[in-house]
């Protein structure tokens, strides 16, 4: 009996230490280096009558570092990202503030064009995402802020511009006659000037390295999951240009400029969103992790 009580003592002191190691392990901090790449559809949010979005494809890739403490997580980087959309501006009226004379020598009041414009977008910007969050064995989720500094911002636009005039000696409006009649457009690439922007950002995902054994002291990890981004800051441009830039020489030959460059985007609430996929490889581990058989990251604790 004596025998007995001493090896169910030593059963639960064997069993103590065993859950101390895997306590004082899973409490250990875990820190990473990582590397990311995602895609996914991008387009734009808007509260505005002006325009309506269609989206493109969207793609970043980026590196940091993650510190893990029992089942949380936090991370910081830097990422390249390019998101693209296609807009459709609704017809408008453009009246340049003076008139002038036309090809027969006569004086005009006042030109009017009137715009179908469509512009093709890309946004390309320097990141640095923050995010925290939860993981449990292999499965994880997150949720932070992403600064986006542009670097470069472009809009292509075609589209076409109907020209008619006023004038004091004829009722109404002419059109139709001499070069009064529709020219179609398609511009070249221009680039505007966009403000840094904030965006909202998410991920859920899973580590699949999680399922596999080893007795490497280095935490390998591949997690594979779904990413969003949706702007808190509307998008603003500087300096805001007119619709319209006529050449004076000739008034057949206008410019369409770029909506998100023009004054018509001022003031009208337009973010950028994202929704994909990521995957990120991450490496690291904590000083206290050991050569012994476990599955997937020591940091999961099995």
């Amino acid at each position: 009996m004596r025998k007995a009580w001493i090896y169910i003592l030593l059963l639960a002191v064997s069993i103590g230490s065993s859950a101390r190691n895997r306590w004082s392990l899973d409490e250990d901090n875990y820190h990473f280096g990582y590397v990311s790449a995602g895609a996914g559809y991008s387009s734009l949010s808007y509260r505005s009558g002006d325009i309506s979005a269609t989206g493109s494809l969207g793609y970043l890739a980026g590196f940091g570092y993650e510190f893990r403490r029992h089942h949380m997580w936090i991370s910081a980087g830097l990422q390249f990202e390019q998101l693209s959309s296609r807009i459709k501006v609704n017809e408008f009226t453009y009246t340049p503030p003076v008139g002038g004379m036309d090809d027969l020598g006569k004086i005009v009041n006042a030109y009017h064009y009137t715009v179908n414009q469509e512009d093709k977008q890309n946004w390309m910007s320097i990141d640095i995402p923050v995010m925290i969050g939860y993981y449990n064995n292999g499965f994880y989720i997150g949720g932070g802020i992403k600064v986006a500094f542009p670097v470069r911002s472009s809009g292509t636009v075609t589209g076409s511009y109907d020209i008619d005039a006023d004038y004091d000696r004829y009722i109404g409006t002419v059109s139709d006659v001499h070069y009064y009649k529709s020219y179609p457009y398609q511009g070249t690439t221009d680039s505007y000037t966009l403000r840094p922007m904030v965006s909202l950002a998410g991920e859920i995902g899973y580590d699949f390295l999680s399922l596999l054994t080893t007795n490497d002291r280095l935490c390998h990890m591949l997690k594979l999951g779904l990413y969003f981004e949706y702007g808190l800051r509307s998008v603003k441009t500087s300096p805001l240009a007119e619709p319209l830039t006529i050449n004076p020489q000739d008034i057949t030959d206008a410019t369409i400029n770029p909506y998100f460059a023009t004054e018509k985007a001022s003031g009208k609430w337009t973010v950028p969103y994202l929704v994909g996929v990521k995957l990120t490889y991450m490496i690291g581990g904590s000083r206290s992790s050991t050569a012994t058989w476990h599955r997937g990251c020591q940091c999961y604790g099995y």
